[in-house]
């Protein structure tokens, strides 16, 4: 039941990423869309994390490109990749989504802003912390199995 969770988790949450990171890169699915996600990104390079300590600003286009790419890649991996290049995707999302808060927080942005990243942030918490609980219990029953041939060996 839980890797059904999660296979449905992955698949929807990746999917969601990939059509998000299409927006920032393309006009495919609108471009009043693409117009505005274009304004929040130079909105959000005025307050990128990392200012205060480096004193870099990147540029607003660029950062823009690598968030959608991003997103676009750990996207198709977390829906279709199989293995531990899942979880770094799943990891990576879920700093981006911290980040994604952080920053329409310095901008004063109001939690409607900030509620998709939340929402998926937390759905990215939830999948990590599912796949942590499946591993455990396939740890668990792999030395059950092994405890129990153990026994037999005995008898």
């Amino acid at each position: 039941m839980a890797n059904a969770v999660l296979l449905v988790l992955s698949m929807t949450i990746g999917l969601f990423f990939v059509l998000m990171g299409l927006i920032k890169l393309t006009p495919v699915f609108s471009e009043d869309v693409y117009r505005e996600m274009r304004k929040v990104f130079i909105r959000s390079a005025k307050v990128f994390p990392l200012v205060a300590q480096t004193g870099w600003k990147p540029n607003p286009h660029i950062f823009r490109r690598v968030v959608g790419t991003t997103e676009v890649v750990c996207g198709i991996l977390l829906a279709i990749v199989p293995g531990p290049i899942k979880e770094i995707a799943n990891v990576i999302l879920f700093g981006m989504m911290c980040g994604a808060v952080y920053i329409h927080f310095a901008l004063k942005d109001g939690i409607e802003k900030m509620t998709p990243a939340l929402v998926f942030g937390l759905l990215l918490g939830c999948r990590f912390i599912v796949h942590l609980q499946v591993k455990a219990r396939e740890a668990r029953q792999a030395r059950e199995a092994e405890a129990q041939v153990e026994t037999k060996k005995e008898q």
